[in-house]
């Protein structure tokens, strides 16, 4: 008998305990904080366009993508907007449209996650579902 209820406790505190594995990262329903508030409009690859306020890249206020062998970071702050492409394996192809009137030709990761509030709940978008960003 003192087996079984054993067994028994060990079991569900294993049930327990990996029930809390999803307990890391971001909680669901939230927007990762922020040094600035960035706004922008987002474009997914159905057309639809959602305003977002602390708008961020898993937290961060900069893109960071590959350019040749090299990787870029640029702020949110310096962009006017980002034009992405068809994704490609890994990667979605994305154009950086500065303030300064230059454009930069970048990859990204697909699955980078876009954060940001609606006013009414929490955003998010992966880099493979964007069509556009225009930063306001």
């Amino acid at each position: 008998m003192k087996r079984i209820l054993c067994g028994f406790v060990v079991l569900l505190t294993v049930g327990v305990l990996m029930g809390m594995g999803s307990m890391g990262g971001q909680p669901e329903g939230t927007v990762p904080k922020t040094s600035v508030n960035i706004t922008a409009k987002v474009t997914d690859r159905s057309g639809v366009s959602t305003r977002l306020t602390e708008f961020s890249l898993a937290g961060k206020v900069f893109l960071k993508g590959q350019r040749g062998d090299g990787t870029v970071t640029v702020d949110f702050a310096k962009l006017h907007s980002i034009d992405f492409g068809e994704v490609a394996d890994d990667d979605v192809p994305a154009t950086l449209h500065l303030k300064s009137g230059q454009a930069l030709h970048l990859k990204v990761k697909k699955r980078q996650v876009f954060y940001g509030s609606t006013g009414y709940g929490a955003f998010q978008i992966p880099a493979e579902s964007l069509k556009q960003i225009v930063f306001e």
